[in-house]
């Protein structure tokens, strides 16, 4: 009863029912990793089978199994990607899985193929911002790499770890206060061990590799460099 003063007082009206289902839909997207099972990966691969039968016969089970290709998909959702186009990413995983099956490997290929559509995700006004590490620093965050149960891991003293991640929040929150939303760009190898180490300390902090963006066709703003002892804002 109140909607039309509400409206009078440049306020933004939603019904509850609106409100509800935008509060599902975001809790589904935020934890679609972990609902996405193994039979909707079956039901999935059986329609990209109705259109592209070779693309599917080629992958699976010939070369990765069912929950191989479960574990990419999770992963590429577990950082907001979306799966839609499947073709592209089975291709992607058939043309890796020749060469090898480790899942990090496989999960790059795959993101290396929808680069584009995962960078355009990140723009802002047309514009992709960027965060990079200074050349020498990454480079020791490369050499400090080491395979783990979970993954290559960066491995470095709690002390350097806990600069990089405070070097990196405070370029993202800079960059937000400036209103933009920008992202973190390294190596390929160096870009999956990253997003271990920032998940839990900087969640919202994008981590790209240059194989993503490097077919892309925006433009492309570097808003800081973490130096390895202090943060340069560009």
């Amino acid at each position: 009863e109140l909607r039309h003063q509400a409206e009078m007082s440049g306020a933004t009206v939603v019904d509850r029912a609106s409100v509800i289902i935008t509060h599902l839909a975001e809790v589904v997207r935020s934890n679609a990793a972990r609902l996405l099972g193994r039979e909707d990966v079956r039901t999935l691969t059986e329609v990209v089978k109705r259109t592209h039968p070779v693309v599917v016969e080629e992958l699976t089970p010939t070369l990765l199994s069912l929950g191989q290709v479960q574990r990419v998909l999770a992963g590429l959702l577990e950082e907001g990607v979306p799966i839609r186009d499947l073709v592209r990413i089975f291709e992607s995983l058939s043309l890796t899985a020749k060469v090898t099956t480790d899942h990090d490997s496989l999960l790059e290929a795959a993101r290396v193929a929808l680069g584009p559509a995962i960078a355009a995700r990140h723009l802002t006004d047309g514009t992709l911002y960027a965060i990079t590490l200074e050349p020498r620093l990454e480079q020791s965050l490369l050499e400090s790499l080491r395979p783990t149960d979970a993954g290559l891991q960066i491995l470095v003293d709690p002390h350097r770890a806990e600069s990089l991640l405070s070097d990196l929040n405070r370029l993202l929150e800079t960059a937000e206060q400036q209103g933009t939303t920008p992202v973190v760009v390294v190596s390929p190898q160096l870009r999956m061990p990253l997003r271990r180490l920032t998940a839990v300390a900087v969640p919202r902090l994008p981590i790209l590799s240059y194989a993503e963006i490097a077919k892309c066709t925006f433009r492309i703003e570097t808003v800081g460099v973490v130096s390895g002892a202090h943060s340069i804002a560009a």
